[in-house]
């Protein structure tokens, strides 16, 4: 039976190292967790038992010289042993949550990254019991996996966002995609005023406009399709038909070139 160690109320670097060896490495799937008093001279460190951001061991940052985490450390050795799955989307997402999670743990990150509504400001114990320990990695294990999916959407959504069409209308600069990964989030990141995403999943279209009023768009698309469940945001931000969170909503008949035709012609 595989344990991997960890000392009692732990950072979210040593829950990040446990989460890693749990999800990469099949060998440490159902490892039992066990927790220490803080110590860097454990010397029973062994293939079947394995410290984590403690014990002095290969995953223990704190040693002379090292500028590093102890997650890093076992990304590290992961890759090595070429446990991580090969695929760019999920190495580009791992890449940038190794990362985001060394700058935390070193201090690096940015002040916001510590305030009072940040993972690592709420996800550590400090009652001193193993089981609180053993359920503060239990919720990071389910955190990282969602933080992990959001990134493979945002690298996802960077590639989709090559194929998206640019043209003008009365708002301004618009591009019009589409993608089941683009969102509203992506869009605020990019250099236009309107934007138009069709989610070929779920059948839905969604215009989006953060500093525009296009009621009028919405006053057009009802008229060329008003068996659909048009919907007009009350910020007059955003005309939405259908989404994951609406699967009963009527689809539109409009394709994706007559909804670009509707914001050029308003």
């Amino acid at each position: 039976m595989k344990t991997l160690v960890t000392h009692i109320n732990p950072h979210l670097d040593d829950i990040f190292g446990i989460w890693l060896l749990k999800k990469f490495n099949h060998d440490f799937f159902d490892a039992s967790l066990a927790f220490i008093s803080a110590s860097h001279n454990v010397a029973d460190e062994t293939e079947d038992r394995i410290y984590i951001g403690t014990g002095g061991g290969k995953f223990d940052e704190h040693k002379e010289g090292l500028e590093t985490c102890a997650g890093t450390l076992v990304y590290q050795e992961l890759k090595v042993n070429r446990k991580i799955p090969s695929d760019e989307i999920t190495v580009k997402a791992l890449e940038k949550l190794v990362e985001w999670n060394q700058l935390v743990d070193t201090g690096k990150a940015p002040s916001a990254e510590f305030d009072e509504f940040s993972i690592q400001s709420f996800i550590r114990p400090l009652d001193g019991k193993d089981e609180s320990s053993k359920k503060a990695v239990e919720l990071g294990a389910e955190i990282l996996d969602r933080v992990l999916e959001v990134l493979k959407r945002k690298e996802q959504s960077i590639l989709d966002w090559e194929k998206a069409v640019e043209f003008e209308s009365k708002f301004g600069k618009g591009y019009a995609v589409s993608s089941e990964t683009i969102n509203r989030e992506f869009c605020r990141e990019q250099d236009g005023d309107l934007y138009l995403m069709v989610d070929p999943k779920h059948s839905s279209v969604q215009y989006f406009a953060p500093q525009k009023d296009i009621s009028e768009i919405y006053e057009k698309v009802k008229s060329l399709d008003s068996d659909a469940s048009w919907f007009l945001h009350q910020s007059h931000h955003m005309v939405i038909c259908g989404s994951g969170a609406a699967p009963d909503a009527k689809k539109t008949k409009l394709s994706l070139d007559e909804l670009i035709e509707v914001a050029k012609s308003i």
